[in-house]
């Protein structure tokens, strides 16, 4: 029933949310300008350039934009080389997927994609993936379903055949945009962002397995 696996990237296959907002407040910090906690966690799951124009518009900063996004940007990527963090469980499933299951998976990300390649690579987890495509590779932002849908057209599966792992609301909106399944990972959930439209959630892939995986799609396949 389950013909191929969509994962996103940050906060599903590693725990990264909570870098992009330090280092967001890092920087306003840095610029003395004051900004409101929930602004900052409120760009979960979207592209940068999203973030970017969400948090300019609201806060006035004493250099450009680009000179702004470049520094959140550089901050963001000291702070993952100190700090990056798996979702427990996860690459096991990602292998478990595709050499167990013989399923076809993607990546699809809002980051960019120099910074998903250099994840996969570190986690040595690039080849099981079919298709990885980074914020440059789709037109809209989640929580739009423009990069779920060409992921699926790439891979040539139906969406009712397709199940997507995400983190945010942002994420889960365009999953179930796109017509595919979605499972919430709700162990990075750190803003306590309202995860309640996914079809299943679960803390961590720590128990995935060969009948996690048949029990899940009886239990989907039951809704539809």
């Amino acid at each position: 029933m389950i013909h191929a696996i969509l994962f996103d990237l940050d906060g599903t296959i590693i725990d990264s949310e909570l870098v992009a907002f330090k280092a967001i407040l890092d920087c306003y910090d840095q610029w003395g300008v004051k900004i409101n906690k929930a602004d900052a966690s409120s760009v979960a799951g979207k592209k940068w350039e999203v973030a970017f124009r969400l948090l300019f518009q609201k806060y006035v900063m004493p250099l450009s934009e680009e000179q702004a996004s470049q520094m959140i940007l550089k901050r963001y990527k000291e702070r993952m080389q100190k700090e990056i963090s798996v979702v427990e469980g996860v690459l096991e499933a990602i292998r478990y997927f595709a050499e167990e299951e013989k399923l076809k998976l993607a990546l699809v990300s809002g980051s960019m994609r120099d910074d998903i390649l250099w994840a996969l690579a570190k986690l040595n987890v690039m080849d099981h993936f079919q298709i990885i495509l980074g914020a440059e590779d789709y037109p809209q932002s989640k929580p739009a379903p423009d990069g779920y849908e060409k992921a699926m057209g790439i891979l040539q599966v139906n969406p009712e055949n397709c199940l997507v792992f995400e983190d945010s609301l942002a994420g889960i909106a365009s999953g179930k945009a796109a017509g595919a399944k979605v499972v919430a990972i709700t162990s990075t959930n750190h803003f306590q962002q309202n995860l309640s439209a996914a079809d299943y959630a679960m803390k961590d892939f720590s128990s995935v397995d060969k009948k996690w995986f048949q029990e899940l799609q009886k239990d989907l396949f039951k809704k539809f």
